[in-house]
């Protein structure tokens, strides 16, 4: 059986959630400093519990705006100060068209300028970065991680 998500923290903008080994961002707006601050903040501690052995996944739905360029360097600074102590991050913008393929050029403009050993990878959906993140984490299995995701999306949710 898979992992529970854990929500750490929720509110209109932001869930931060654990997913076993899988510290989780699901931006649903446009990223505030306090947001960002809020996502360091659970990274910095995912990482120091378990260091090399978590994964992050940012996931920006299409409701979520690009952030601007000091929420962009902040990001910036918190995957580079955690160097080889992630093991992986997956990039997951949801959605088609215009406002998706902005979002995707920023996140890339971010992953240029980015310096970790820790492998980085884009993806379209919570589904297609499972099974990568499962086997960056030494084949962790994650098999609920997306409909957890979905469930915590939902207006019931913590």
């Amino acid at each position: 059986m898979g992992q529970a998500l854990e929500i750490t923290h929720s509110d209109a903008g932001l869930i931060m959630a654990m997913h076993g080994p899988v510290c989780i961002a699901l931006w649903r707006s446009k990223p505030t400093p306090q947001l960002i601050e809020v996502q360091v903040a659970h990274l910095a501690r995912a990482v120091q519990r378990n260091p090399g052995k978590v994964a992050f996944m940012c996931v920006v739905a299409q409701t979520a705006e690009p952030p601007d360029d000091a929420e962009r360097a902040a990001s910036v600074k918190m995957v580079n100060s955690h160097g080889g102590r992630l093991a992986a991050i997956a990039c997951v913008i949801e959605g088609a068209g215009f406002r998706a393929a902005i979002t995707r050029t920023v996140l890339s403009g971010i992953m240029f300028v980015v310096r970790t050993p820790a492998p980085i990878r884009l993806f379209e959906s919570v589904e297609l970065a499972t099974p990568w993140l499962g086997g960056m984490l030494g084949k962790v299995p994650l098999v609920t991680l997306p409909t957890e995701v979905a469930l915590a999306r939902s207006p019931t949710a913590a």
